[in-house]
């Protein structure tokens, strides 16, 4: 049950979820130097080796093509169909042992089912952020219990809700420089505008592309991030049966503290007994 929403406000966060996804040759774009998540991912399956990995958001492939091409054997799911379609195309490009490694799943991550379970889970890039409310963090972690062997491994990174964001005018334009939108190769002003809903926790990101010539032909793209504080994350996961081994800043090696742009959490299922 939604306690804070309406059927109108469950398709606005839908397409919060999906519309940032559309067109994998900006996304590939935007993230192309975004590299330090993906050699922490790297190095984890290199160090835990896995013998299959589970990758909830997986994308285009930023982080998965990496993962496999290191020898790691991985299910990627992700709801955006556009994006599996451009990581199918690339590994229609790679090597057949590569290919071989690589199974994609399109499919809504609070239900999808697979088997049989995995040495390691992850819910990489901020994915877990398009949970919005209990039900669906609980719906999730439900199937990553399932997908999750005795002894495996659950690891996941999430932002660290920050005022500067939380707190921005949402009528003031954010802008960084022209660019060119790799679909139609015509150049735009860019510019995102911030509004954060403290009731829902909800961050809403309106990204505005402007093209230069032609400014009437103006659109938007939104972008919808559910905003867990750590404390409270901590609690819906030892409420639905995981427990915290650590957790680290910024995919580095100390623990998480107040300048952490993110934190990625290792958990484990709990063995724990429940109290009468």
């Amino acid at each position: 049950m939604n306690l804070f929403g309406s059927n109108k406000e469950a398709r606005r966060l839908t397409a919060g979820s999906l519309a940032h996804y559309e067109e994998p040759r900006y996304y590939t774009r935007c993230y192309a130097s975004r590299r330090h998540d993906v050699l922490f991912y790297v190095d984890l399956v290199q160090q835990a080796r896995p013998r299959r990995v589970l990758e909830y958001g997986c994308g285009n492939g930023r982080i998965t093509l990496p993962m496999a091409s290191a020898g790691a054997t991985v299910v990627g799911v992700d709801a955006s169909k556009p994006q599996l379609d451009d990581l199918r195309a690339r590994l229609s490009r790679a090597d057949a042992a590569l290919r071989d490694r690589v199974t994609l799943v399109h499919g809504d991550m609070r239900s999808v089912r697979l088997r049989p379970p995995f040495d390691l889970v992850l819910c990489t890039f901020n994915t877990f952020l398009h949970l919005y409310d209990r039900t669906d963090v609980e719906r999730f972690l439900g199937r990553v219990a399932d997908h999750l062997a005795p002894k495996g491994l659950f690891v996941f990174d999430v932002s660290v809700p920050l005022c500067e964001e939380t707190g921005r005018d949402p009528t003031r334009p954010y802008r960084i420089p022209r660019l060119k939108y790799p679909a139609t190769g015509e150049v735009v002003r860019y510019a995102e505008y911030f509004d954060y809903d403290p009731i829902t926790q909800v961050l809403n990101v309106t990204m505005e592309f402007t093209p230069l010539h032609e400014p009437q032909r103006a659109w938007t793209t939104p972008l919808t991030h559910r905003q867990f504080y750590p404390r409270e994350l901590e609690a819906l996961l030892y409420y639905n049966g995981f427990d915290v081994q650590e957790v680290r800043a910024d995919f580095e090696q100390r623990p998480l503290d107040r300048d952490a742009d993110a934190g990625v959490w290792f958990v484990r299922k709990a063995r724990r007994t429940r109290r009468r």
